[in-house]
């Protein structure tokens, strides 16, 4: 009987293989030189391929039918094959435009589905991970300081905060494919653990964006899109290395075969340090640390329409000893998931588990660096989603999640805290003809500590030739963190900050307008907007304390409005000149001052060459970042806010098939401003990088 049905078992998947097709073929660009590394996609199912050094792509096990093709690759236009008829052994060949401005790149975080750059309602800003490359950027956090308008990065020894738009980092939501991530401290997470090598896509969204992500989504949305595992083979390695022994290393390798595919990515990071302040030996301005992540994910594709991924993360940053105490500080963290996709037809079912905790460490020297528990932050998100093709013109979303967050903390009366959220959000997006495209969604959340809240949001956009104009308005609302609720801080008894269990959600009103400008030779935009924040929460002074005693309240209101302007233009045949400007004017509407370290005029300035021939490129960029006042509360004191500063950074990167060198200079005219409360700059200093691409090798 089993030797039967055995028998039988192979006889239906005979019948099933022979049922199924192929389809193969070339990929080249207008000028039939053959393209690498171009990703053909059968969009509504798990299957896909990327183009050889041959420019060839092959894709197995496909039902006869009709499918729609995207064929995508950084610096050619995105190219959509609707109604591709498949069966038996089929050969569609493929021509690429190439384009420096690209706006039909896919994007997911503005709409939780596909699409385009230049259909997409929600202005949407991608940093690929080729631009970072090719400017020698090996950081998240450099790379949005450079290339993001009205996104400021403050530096305070090893830890890093920022701003969007006038608002600091709570207000803003860091998602890595979609998933929060554990570990905020005073509003900022850990950017040190975001592995740029695991990167395909930074994606950002300013505004509110609570309908669709909740809470810490008033100010916008910065999403990390991994890669895919979609090659063969497929390993890189990479470095940079800079002045006191500033050295930024990693790599990746990956591999499909079949319906398994694997891919994994590690991160080494380290410097000596310095101090631009000699006279305060135990106050480093950059402390020496060393760090390491190590991602894995792993895809199953069992049939052309699951998808599985599992997948996990470990990051370790520990700080060197700068000070008179033999204790130092060891931050560790771990986070994994599972991920299923089903397509039904042009409708697809996601579900997904996430969990992530974010410990923090003393190391005890004198106790063979014994590790004292000060912290650890969880958080758990289960989720289930689907993505609903009702018409061409009409797509509906709509989505249930948990949420969980636990914090145990030494500054916590009781030590552990905790609070839950059930969630149920849902967006439809429906064009009107060739111009109108609206996006409405809603999410309504039921938290364990305020009870029930909705953020709606809607979207318009019209086109019209070479011009698009979109509108958006919205609330948003930030629940206060369990820090705020229930800390307990003593600072040696010189004075305490302690949390408030009777606080409000913070809430606010949104609402922007843009205009965008785009032919092949130029694309640019220009956006206003205004933000009204309620109930904001701040720590003041505790009149009746008996020791000064800070206490968080909801005691103030902001008003925050501006306007970005970005542009790109190209000068000649390779040469392009970009320019961004960001207006800020943040204002604590209880004291009349400038919101805490924001600066009220931004932005950035360079000039682009790329030359590319069939197996080489080569890259040199001019940059300049400009930065004006930037303001503080201690100013009631009397304190002048920080002096404007401008910085120039100069890059060059020559790829030759599989290897590619790049070097610079860093701070070309030597600005050091000591004083200064966030720019901790050493000086000039050159760096050097290399990228080696194993695949190609072969």
């Amino acid at each position: 009987m089993k030797h039967l049905l055995f028998i039988w078992f192979l006889s239906l998947n005979a019948v099933i293989y022979s049922q199924e097709s192929r389809i193969s073929g070339h990929v080249t660009d207008s000028d039939s030189s053959l393209v690498t590394g171009a990703m053909i996609v059968i969009k509504g199912t798990t299957m896909g391929a990327v183009t050889d050094k041959n420019g060839f792509y092959y894709i197995n096990r496909i039902k006869p039918g009709t499918y729609n093709l995207r064929v995508s690759l950084l610096g050619y236009e995105t190219l959509e094959i609707p109604t591709v008829i498949v069966g038996g052994n089929n050969t569609f060949d493929f021509k690429l435009k190439a384009s420096d401005i690209n706006l039909n790149e896919v994007v997911v975080t503005g709409t939780k589905s596909e699409n385009t750059l230049k259909n997409v309602p929600i202005i949407t800003q991608v940093i690929s991970a080729r631009q970072m490359m090719d400017l020698g950027i090996t950081t998240v956090l450099g790379a949005l300081e450079k290339m993001v308008p009205g996104l400021e990065v403050s530096q305070f020894g090893t830890l890093a905060s920022i701003t969007l738009q006038g608002m600091d980092a709570k207000y803003v939501l860091f998602l890595i494919d979609g998933e929060r991530i554990a570990g905020e401290v005073d509003g900022d997470i850990d950017y040190s653990m975001l592995n740029l090598e695991n990167i395909d896509r930074i994606e950002v969204i300013k505004g509110a964006s609570s309908s669709l992500y909740g809470s810490n989504a008033i100010g916008g949305v910065i999403n990390i899109i991994t890669k895919k595992i979609t090659e063969p083979f497929d390993a890189k390695l990479y470095s940079r290395y800079s002045k006191y022994n500033e050295l930024e290393t990693g790599g990746g390798i990956g591999w499909k075969q079949g319906i398994f595919g694997s891919r994994t990515s590690v991160n080494y990071s380290r410097t000596d340090g310095y101090d631009n302040t000699p006279e305060t030996p135990h106050d480093w301005t950059q402390n020496p640390y060393s760090s390491y992540s190590i991602n894995q994910k792993f895809e199953i594709t069992p049939t052309s329409s699951l998808s599985l991924v599992p997948y996990f993360t470990f990051y370790r940053f520990e700080r060197g000893n700068v000070s008179a105490r033999p204790v130092h500080d060891l931050y560790t963290d771990f986070s994994g998931g599972l991920k299923g996709e089903y397509f039904l037809g042009n409708n697809s079912i996601n579900l997904s588990y996430y969990r992530d905790r974010y410990n923090t460490f003393n190391v005890l020297e004198l106790l063979n660096n014994k590790k004292d528990t000060v912290s650890w932050d969880f958080i758990q998100t289960a989720r289930a989603q689907g993505n609903f093709r009702l018409s061409d013109k009409n797509t509906l979303i709509t989505g249930f999640e948990y949420n969980d967050e636990k914090l145990y903390s030494v500054r916590i009366e009781g030590g552990q805290k905790s609070a839950g959220e059930a969630v149920f959000y849902a967006q439809e997006d429906i064009r009107f003809g060739k111009r109108w495209d609206l996006v409405a969604g809603i999410r309504t959340s039921e938290h364990s500590s305020y009870g029930l809240k909705t953020a709606p949001k809607i979207s318009v956009m019209f086109k019209q030739g070479f011009l698009n104009f979109r509108a958006s308005a919205g609330t948003g609302f930030r629940s206060p963190s369990l820090k705020e609720l229930y800390m307990y801080f003593d600072h040696f008894g010189e004075f305490y900050i302690i949390g408030n269990t009777q606080l409000k959600p913070e809430s606010s009103k949104y609402i922007s307008g843009s205009a965008e400008f785009s032919r092949p030779w130029n694309n640019s935009s220009i956006t206003i907007y205004r933000n009204e924040i309620t109930n904001m929460i701040t720590d003041r002074v505790l009149a009746d304390s008996v020791q000064l005693t800070y206490q968080y309240q909801n005691v103030s209101s902001a008003t925050i409005y501006g306007v970005d302007f970005i542009s790109k233009q190209k000068l000649l045949n390779g040469l392009w000149f970009s320019a961004a400007y960001s207006y800020v004017n943040s204002r604590d509407n209880q004291t009349g001052l400038q919101l805490y370290g924001t600066a009220k005029n931004s932005g950035n300035l360079s000039l682009d060459y790329n030359f590319k021939r069939k197996h080489s490129s080569f890259t040199a960029q001019i940059y300049c970042k400009l930065v004006g006042e930037k303001f503080y509360d201690i100013a009631v004191d009397g304190t002048p806010p920080d002096k404007p500063y401008n910085t120039w950074r100069f890059t060059l990167s020559q790829q030759y098939k599989w290897l590619r060198i790049s070097g610079g200079l860093d701070n070309i005219f030597n600005l050091v401003i000591p004083q200064n409360l966030d720019y901790i700059s050493p000086g000039r200093r050159f760096f050097v990088g290399m990228n080696i691409d194993f695949g190609k090798i072969k």
